[in-house]
């Protein structure tokens, strides 16, 4: 009878052992999944470091998320994955948009360093591929872009060829050239403005070459304009301007760049983005004009375009070499300033 007894207990013992066994097994599995995402979040990832800077640059997610061609849940959903991360919060939500937190401050300056650090590794080339590199970066202008492409034209692109161009806003330009996403970068603005541009320049610590001084042009469609008229105020008053919409001005507000300008009505103005835009408005609209940089001739020719004076007030501009403190050009740089000065003396040539 007590031999009965102790086999049944022993049999009792065995499944719950087998019972504490299985659990063991299920929790020592769900830990070590537990451990191993942990180790994967507790990566940082540079690509978050390109995401958070973005997000600063523009103060809103949805439209980094725009900028990043990337959903905007995705861009959230990796700020918030680097913020678990760092252990704090990077930005601080508003209903204005998103600003950085005193310590995301902090982080975002070693970020744009590292970043920047990163773009001149995978910048490197060996010697045979070093003069067929390019990262620049300028104001919308057709002089600018025919440059960089006839720079490009005298590539071998058998061999390594890697070039990085963006036309962009003069603000974005000179942000983009500060976090390190371009080497050097070709900054316009009014002489108006020259010292908020020169102060912010400064600020963001970049160094800067004057590059031409020159007086705006009134741009307009050849067939809806009679060669050799001179604009004044009250002809362009008349007219619609096809503006740049993302031009910004820095420590200005919209009103306070307008009172300085002192520029015709714009209360029919068309904001545009691109240069392929701005040429369809004015082949398309009779009484469109565009203020401008000097144009290469056989570039106005193209677009069905005509460059003539414009005779109002604070319409001089320059356009400006931007690139980071310590920045040494190399030999493809130095000749790629070559051909724009080759083309701006060109122009220069045809205007007098």
């Amino acid at each position: 009878m007590i031999f009965l007894k102790i086999i049944l207990n022993w049999h009792n013992l065995q499944k719950e052992f087998s019972v504490c066994l299985i659990f063991f097994l299920i929790f020592a599995i769900i830990l070590k999944k537990a451990i191993l995402l942990k180790g994967d979040r507790g990566r940082l990832n540079t690509l978050h470091f390109k995401y958070a800077v973005e997000v600063e640059r523009t103060g809103s997610i949805t439209q980094a998320a725009e900028n990043l061609f990337m959903g905007q849940p995705n861009l959230s959903k990796a700020i918030m994955e680097l913020e678990e991360t760092l252990g704090f919060m990077i930005f601080e939500r508003t209903s204005k948009g998103v600003i950085p937190t005193v310590k995301g401050t902090r982080f975002l300056v070693y970020a744009k360093n590292i970043l920047a650090q990163i773009e001149k590794m995978e910048s490197l080339a060996d010697d045979s591929a070093s003069g067929q590199t390019l990262s620049f970066a300028f104001s919308r202008s057709s002089y600018i872009a025919k440059a960089v492409a006839k720079f490009a034209s005298g590539f071998d692109f058998s061999a390594k060829v890697r070039m990085n161009i963006r036309e962009s806003a003069s603000v974005q330009l000179i942000n983009s050239i500060a976090i390190g996403t371009f080497n050097i970068g070709l900054v316009r603005y009014r002489l108006l403005h020259e010292k908020y541009f020169l102060d912010y320049i400064a600020d963001k610590e970049l160094d800067v070459i004057p590059f031409w001084e020159f007086d705006s042009m009134v741009t307009t469609a050849k067939r809806h304009c009679s060669n050799g008229k001179n604009f004044g105020y009250h002809e362009l008053c008349e007219m619609i301007p096809i503006v740049y919409g993302d031009e910004t001005i820095p420590y200005l507000s919209f009103g306070e760049v307008r009172r300085e300008a002192k520029s015709p009505a714009t209360d029919k103005a068309v904001f545009v983005y691109d240069r392929c835009t701005a040429i369809e408005f004015l082949n398309t609209l009779p009484n469109a004009y565009m203020l401008s940089a000097p144009a290469p001739r056989e570039e106005l020719e193209k677009y069905g375009l005509v460059q003539q004076k414009c005779e109002i007030p604070n319409e001089r501009s320059k356009d400006v070499l931007v690139f980071q403190k310590g920045y040494k050009f190399t030999g493809a740089d130095r000749k790629f300033v070559d051909v724009l000065s080759e083309i701006k003396n060109e122009i220069e040539f045809d205007l007098r």
